[in-house]
């Protein structure tokens, strides 16, 4: 790729996010309520656990890291999360796709700036929320003082966010083959939040399976960076050659898909 068209692809990217901010904008009170539910089973969770952690009970990682993991959850559960498997299936079976497709930028471009622009809106309103919650919490909340693992974090969440896409648009790039992939995403959405840690930490599940979840591509979308954040994991080597692994992996496998289902695909009415 030349770097004028990588110029152009930039600049084009980033009136795509301005334009997606701007319609996102004008429905911020619903966005404020989404927030609002995204932020709530965490609060569950943190009464649940500091109740009984008052009652006597031990859980079997320190306190403040499970707190911290719970505070922080609903954060790192936007930047990584991705939800366009459905808007895109659909847009593949009416037609609507052949709209993008004739334009001179990559049709996935603009759902990555859709993407992008959404969870920024929407980290305008959670991460307040989150704040205002840490700071009620702040003696249980422990974060880590190390740059060299705040900048490890970092890397996993931008290479989770990464994953966590080419996966859903690769489901939803299953509609250039199936009338309907919304049973597909189903299911893919359940184990996802079985297997990432988002319905319930990964440090909490038994040892004996801890070995057998550790290299699957899930917890990379989201517990490994929560992980590294409350010192229930390190940066191995191992587990940061499976995020690197995992993530260009997602990326070819959905550039691969996207090239084939393009060539068969068949606007309606056409």
């Amino acid at each position: 790729m030349s770097a004028r068209r990588t110029v152009v692809l930039v600049a084009t990217a980033g009136q795509l996010v301005a334009r997606e901010v701007g319609i996102t904008l004008t429905n911020r009170g619903w966005v404020f309520l989404l927030q609002l539910g995204a932020i709530t089973p965490p609060i569950v969770s943190l009464v649940v656990w500091t109740g009984a952690i008052s009652a006597g009970a031990t859980p079997p990682v320190p306190p403040d890291r499970l707190l911290t993991w719970f505070v922080l959850v609903a954060v790192i559960s936007m930047v990584t999360s991705s939800w366009t498997a459905t808007f895109l299936a659909d847009d593949i079976r009416t037609g609507r796709l052949s709209i993008w497709l004739v334009r001179p930028c990559p049709a996935l471009l603009s759902l990555a700036a859709n993407n992008v622009a959404e969870k920024a809106v929407k980290l305008l309103f959670l991460v307040p929320m989150v704040a205002v919650l840490a700071l009620l919490l702040r003696d249980d909340v422990r974060l880590p003082n190390d740059p060299l693992v705040w900048a490890t974090a970092l890397v996993a969440l931008g290479c989770a966010a990464v994953l966590a896409f080419a996966l859903d648009v690769f489901i939803g790039c299953l509609g250039f083959w199936f009338e309907d992939v919304d049973g597909i995403q189903r299911i893919v959405s359940l184990v996802s939040r079985l297997l990432s840690g988002a319905v319930v930490p990964l440090m909490l599940l038994p040892a004996t399976v801890q070995p057998a979840l550790r290299f699957q591509p899930f917890r990379f979308t989201l517990a490994f960076p929560l992980e590294l954040l409350t010192g229930a994991a390190s940066a191995h080597g191992a587990d940061l050659a499976a995020m690197i692994a995992w993530t260009i992996g997602g990326a070819l496998l959905l550039a691969l898909v996207w090239r084939r289902g393009i060539r068969r695909y068949e606007a309606a009415g056409a």
